[in-house]
């Protein structure tokens, strides 16, 4: 049952990355043009140079993880990053210099030069007017080659370092600074390697019978389309940020996009869709500080730039009084809460209301309306009975389970589980229904929280599954009755599978609130 459920959620989040994606058409239209820029910028004369400017994309176009930019919770255009290495030593010119060859060159051209936005921190950017709903920025960062070794990095990777061009605030003087674009993508496409060349074939022809207006043949379909589970991920937590943060008082210190996509690069195992890529990413990241996914060195934040150890993500997590660290994990949280809210949608409507608020009210309404008659993969009932679909599976109906033994009196009381474990003395843990497994011989404690005014009996139920609690003759489904007082219940992780308890809030024989079943998954 639950593994039903996910494949039907999972078909849900790669709706909603698919709606997030740049389409093939638009995705043509930029290569169009980025490709006219660079030929220009190529065919510039650059006083010192040794030969014509490397030119390439970078950033999330390169990556496959571009997602249309919200700012103030509204969807704005494109950004389209571009490099414009110039081989020139970089000891032998100048940040400045550097800066103004390229933005010269740029300024020459009639049509570059009636598009270029004032000058940047680090970039020159063009700006094309919007066509069919959606504009392009065109950042051109003017760079020189930096080549850098380090030890366990590939050195394939690192040489392909640059120094790039950072004016300062007073617009007065510019300084080098480093990124490796290149080299970075060249790791995170190695992270995604093996899933990569299983799916390769299958997503073009897919993608080719979807727009044979955009490409003649299969082979014209280009690789940076065909979308992996790592890079529909970081497009969903990128999205997700966006909305979440909107409106907050600390959106300003919210996560940083190459945080996002470095963290869930080095934590995805080669998962086979977006849901099982998401979970892993929630548990490596919950539990920091065993996978190292996060470091705290010397009391400093560390998220290092894998190739280029020296360069610190989180580097601004340490700065006085910052508030970024406590932002990253509240979004985090919010991620957990969100994915469980669409995980327990038992309703069309309750689906809706979940995806608007984690993605956006235009993405939620789409994505929730294209659900209708719908059939997923394997499965032989449509996704217009979701709300049906999603009661029946929740509901785990195990022939070991005990129905409930009260009227169910329709309420608008509420009553939720707040769940934590302990393992081997250390602090506890607070974990959500469904989260990623929990080891065995863990200690867990359940709380429960509700609204429903006293005096009232709380009854728990605990059901366990799998072969490990059936061949210990344990396959429990029983109510525990916790009195006036029992709020709390406390139980070990002892059988691998998926368990689950829930809570009954009981006033005059009558059930006046349930949790709902708050699902632990053992490993």
């Amino acid at each position: 049952m639950i593994d039903n459920r996910i494949l039907i959620v999972n078909s849900i989040l790669q709706d909603i990355a698919k709606e997030l994606d740049i389409p093939p058409s638009k995705y043509k239209q930029a290569v169009e043009r980025y490709t006219s820029v660079g030929n220009w910028l190529e065919s510039g004369v650059y006083p010192g140079s040794t030969g014509a400017p490397a030119i390439y994309p970078q950033g999330s176009f390169r990556l496959g993880t571009v997602v249309r930019p919200i700012h103030d919770g509204v969807e704005s255009d494109y950004d389209i990053d571009l490099a414009c290495e110039i081989i020139i030593p970089k000891h032998q010119t100048s940040p400045e210099l550097v800066r103004h060859h390229v933005g010269n060159r740029l300024k020459e051209h009639g049509t570059y030069s009636r598009l270029l936005d004032d000058e940047g921190r680090r970039c020159w950017t063009l700006l094309y007017a919007e066509q069919d709903g959606a504009g392009f920025h065109l950042d051109v960062l003017p760079c020189v080659p930096d080549p850098l070794t380090f030890a366990g990095v590939e050195p394939s990777m690192s040489l392909k370092s640059v120094a790039l061009t950072d004016r300062s605030k007073s617009v007065t003087t510019y300084e080098w600074g480093f990124t490796n674009p290149a080299g970075y993508a060249d790791w995170f496409a190695e992270c995604q390697r093996p899933i990569f060349n299983r799916t390769a074939s299958l997503r073009k022809s897919q993608i080719f019978r979807e727009h044979s207006e955009v490409f003649a043949s299969v082979d014209e379909v280009p690789d940076q389309l065909v979308r992996t589970p790592l890079q529909r991920m970081v497009q969903i937590l990128k999205r997700h940020r966006d909305i979440r943060f909107a409106g907050q008082p600390n959106s300003g210190e919210r996560p940083i996009s190459v945080i996002i996509t470095t963290l869930a690069a080095i934590a995805y195992q080669q998962e086979p869709d977006v849901y099982s890529a998401l979970a892993n990413f929630l548990d490596r990241v919950t539990r920091h500080q065993e996978t190292g996914l996060i470091r705290c060195e010397n009391d400093e934040w560390v998220i290092a730039n894998p190739v280029n150890p020296n360069e610190n993500f989180a580097d601004r997590w340490n700065e006085p009084d910052s508030g970024r660290p406590d932002a990253f994990f509240q979004w985090v949280n919010w991620l957990q809460e969100d994915i469980d809210e669409l995980l327990n949608a038992a309703t069309p409507k309750e689906l809706e209301r979940s995806l608007q608020t984690s993605f956006g009210e235009s993405i939620g309404k789409r994505v929730a309306s294209e659900l209708e008659g719908r059939v997923p993969a394997g499965q032989g009932m449509p996704v217009s009975a979701f709300g049906r679909v999603a009661k029946q599976l929740l509901r785990f109906d195990v022939a070991h389970r005990e129905p409930p033994r009260w009227h169910m009196q329709p309420t608008t009381r509420q009553a939720r589980i707040k769940a934590r474990f302990t393992r081997n003395g250390f602090r506890p843990t607070a974990f959500r229904s469904n989260s990623p497994a929990i080891p065995k011989y863990a200690d867990l404690v359940f709380e429960i929280e509700t609204d429903v005014p006293k005096p009232y009996t709380v009854y728990w139920q605990v059901v366990n599954t799998g072969d490990e609690a059936a061949n210990a003759s344990n396959l429990r489904g029983e109510f525990y009755d916790g009195g006036q007082s029992g709020k709390i219940r406390r139980e070990k992780t002892e059988y691998r599978g998926m368990h689950w308890v829930e809570a009954f809030v009981v006033k005059n024989n009558a059930c006046v609130a349930r949790s709902g079943e708050f699902v632990v998954n053992i490993q």
